[in-house]
């Protein structure tokens, strides 16, 4: 997982919240998401993270939102169904909410088709698995997720899910199916315009009809109410699961709980995903902190207290930096800007045999060489030199400070003014991290658009000089590749300045296993992307384009040769 990924999924949990009043909260990453219908605790999400993992967690997002909206949970706890009368109704409740919430939202539709490719493997694992109970359950109760499946019209990924499952249906499955056939209209009835008595009624039927089972007996009573009505498939010792003394009849009871532990989900007001825990984090795993824990700066308003608390004088020495781009940067830059004017103009190939017609060569239409006389056009090659996005990232730890971080400054100036005039977009940040809790910080010393003279960038890096604390490079390199993939610019090109190993949240896992997984998905998406190390060789284990600069002279000079040649 990554930056984006994160961003994504942070966005549409809020989404998800907002509609239906939920308030979120983000726990260890190790944690077991739950809700009790009012909040919701998920688990941070780390970059080892899966795929699949992620599919399942969004599913879990947006299903226990929709409960939350559509779900009648006072007339469930009136009810109390147990065991297989509480399963029957869970199916045809869920049915009816997935329909209901993703016929509204679009987006929700293709979250629940990508679900149900994993939610029917997890069936057919259920199906094989050795323990001869959960077996057992789950081929027992297979026509219902069969039906379920067959009814789910609006993903194509259950028309899949249905054909996996029904491989594994025995007779007694294929009788039971047959019979379900008779409720399907009642069904699509029930997700168009039903309410929680509606759904409680078909599912006590279906009991009925297909186990010829006693709802009742399915019932939570005042008096039994530790047993929830299950037992062991007739086998019992006149004790319920958890120890509680029940009746013979009760005894006899089909049971589905290991089944019903395995799906991981209640119709309670509470409930806990108890299928989604994530596991400890493996070795490299990095805890990637969400887009709202980022403390973005600009320059234009008082810095956040977090930052503002700690700040202090730097070591910025302004006339010399301001003297070096004037006298050396900017020279280096205007040779640049010329190189790049000239690219960018648009020109002319000759002797092609379409485009516009070329009078200079009319004169060999009557040469007599047939293959010769079709080449009279011209084509107009368009320039793409322009059509590029840079950024520029700077470590703004405190290994930077003096010297280092000035001609980071110089060499942010000499950037600037050879892109600025011919509008190639370009931004600078800086990166670090707050003193006591360690969030990231991005300084944005230069934003897309944004047109900034020398004397405030000069300034501005004046400012930050003394806030130089940790860097978590990892974090800076994704927020920087996030809003490249954000422009529109054919080219776009990522250059890090950073003068060792990335340090910082140690408390989130592996920071430099981590920043190496950003590099390579920010290289991944096109993105043409340059370590360079100040006086340090680091940049050579986390960059494959990489360049060491010893002397901090040529530091100005190295990043314009390396725009020349990526441009």
């Amino acid at each position: 997982m990554n930056y984006l990924d994160v961003q994504q999924f942070e966005t549409y949990v809020a989404a998800c919240a907002r509609n239906s009043g939920v308030t979120v909260h983000w726990d260890k990453p190790n944690s077991t998401p739950r809700t009790n219908g009012k909040q919701m605790w998920l688990p941070a999400i780390t970059s080892s993270t899966s795929v699949e993992w992620m599919t399942r967690i969004r599913y879990f997002v947006k299903h226990e939102t929709s409960h939350v909206v559509h779900s009648d949970f006072v007339h469930l706890n009136k009810t109390s169904p147990t065991g297989l009368l509480a399963l029957i109704n869970n199916i045809i409740e869920d049915h009816r909410i997935d329909y209901l919430n993703d016929d509204e939202y679009n987006g929700d539709k293709v979250i629940s088709n990508d679900f149900w490719y994993l939610y029917a493997d997890d069936i057919s694992e259920r199906v094989a698995d050795k323990d001869k109970e959960m077996q057992e359950q789950q081929l027992l109760t297979l026509p219902l997720f069969v039906w379920d499946a067959a009814m789910r019209n609006w993903i194509h990924s259950a028309d899949d899910a249905k054909k996996q499952m029904y491989k594994h249906i025995d007779e007694a499955g294929i009788e039971r199916l047959d019979k379900l056939g008779k409720y399907t209209e009642e069904m699509l009835d029930i997700r168009e315009s039903g309410g929680a008595e509606e759904v409680m009624s078909l599912a006590e039927r279906i009991l009925r009809d297909l186990y010829d089972q006693d709802p009742e007996d399915y019932k939570k009573k005042e008096e039994a109410s530790g047993s929830e009505g299950e037992a062991s498939s007739g086998k019992g010792d006149g004790k319920g699961e958890d120890g509680s003394v029940i009746s013979d009849d009760v005894d006899r009871l089909i049971s589905v709980s290991k089944l019903m532990k395995s799906i991981g989900h209640e119709h309670k007001p509470s409930r806990t995903g108890i299928h989604l825990i994530p596991g400890k984090m493996g070795k490299g795993a990095y805890s990637i902190p969400k887009p709202s824990e980022y403390i973005v700066c600009g320059f234009d308003k008082k810095l956040p207290p977090v930052i503002a608390d700690y700040i202090g004088g730097g070591y910025f020495n302004k006339h010399n930096v301001d003297s070096y781009i004037t006298n050396n940067a900017r020279p280096m830059a205007n040779k640049l800007r010329l190189k790049l004017q000239t690219r960018s103009r648009d020109r002319y190939e000759y002797g092609k045999t379409r485009g516009k017609l070329h009078n200079g060569s009319l004169h060999r239409l009557v040469s007599g060489d047939s293959k010769l006389s079709e080449r009279v056009f011209r084509q107009r090659v368009v320039s793409d030199t322009t059509d590029t996005a840079v950024c520029l990232l700077i470590d703004c730890s405190g290994s930077m400070a003096g010297s280092k971080f000035d001609m980071a400054c110089a060499g942010a100036g000499s950037l600037a003014e050879a892109l600025k005039p011919i509008n190639i977009a370009y931004s600078i940040y800086g990166f670090t991290n707050t003193v006591v809790n360690e969030e990231p910080i991005i300084w944005l010393f230069t934003e897309y658009g944004e047109r900034v003279t020398q004397p405030e960038l000069v300034k501005r890096f004046n400012t930050v000089s003394g806030g130089l604390w940790q860097n978590s490079d990892g974090d800076a390199v994704a927020y920087a590749t996030a809003r490249l993939a954000q422009r529109k610019e054919k080219r776009k090109v990522l250059l890090v300045l950073s003068d060792g190993s990335p340090c910082g949240r140690d408390h989130a896992g592996d920071i430099e296993a981590y920043t190496l997984q950003t590099v390579q998905h920010a290289e991944k998406m096109g993105i043409d992307v340059y370590g360079i190390g100040i006086r340090d060789s680091n940049v050579t284990r986390f960059y494959k384009k990489n360049v060491v600069v010893e002397d901090l002279a040529a530091l100005s000079p190295t990043i314009l040769s390396i725009i020349d040649r990526s441009i």
